[in-house]
């Protein structure tokens, strides 16, 4: 589906907004589905399962890394902007924890900054593994 056939499908169903929002709000979507193809759309309700893992060599760490994009539209422009957060854990929390633990971090500046919570993705999930060199 391109970004105007998915600004018109919302439009269709009465979900109105702005061209340029949906717009913004596609092509974050797709680079998120581009660089992480299944980890958006797994069971929030579930911790990551080993064969979920992929490995991210490092000299001596060894937790497990959840990557969280959460997504902000400003209400002066309009503009969407996607920050990353990351959660570090010994075995890997439930999706759904690290993502309300990524929005309760940025929530606090939310209103400072004039933004509004759009929402949450968990994008990526990697085990730190040590490499001996």
């Amino acid at each position: 589906m391109s970004a105007n056939a998915f600004y018109r499908e919302l439009r269709n169903l009465g979900l109105a907004a702005r061209r340029t929002e949906v717009l913004q709000l596609y092509k974050i979507a797709t680079s998120i589905i581009a660089r992480s193809p299944e980890e958006p759309f797994r069971d929030i309700t579930t911790a990551p399962t080993n064969d979920q893992l992929v490995e991210w060599p490092t000299k001596k760490a060894t937790d497990v890394r959840q990557n969280i994009s959460v997504v902000y539209r400003d209400r002066t422009t309009g503009h969407i902007s996607r920050v990353p957060y990351s959660v570090s854990s010994e075995n890997g929390v439930i999706r759904e924890q690290a993502m309300a633990q990524a929005i309760d971090a940025y929530a606090v500046h939310a209103e400072e900054y004039n933004q509004d919570l759009i929402g949450a993705v968990h994008t990526g999930v990697y085990r730190y593994t040590p490499i001996v060199v």
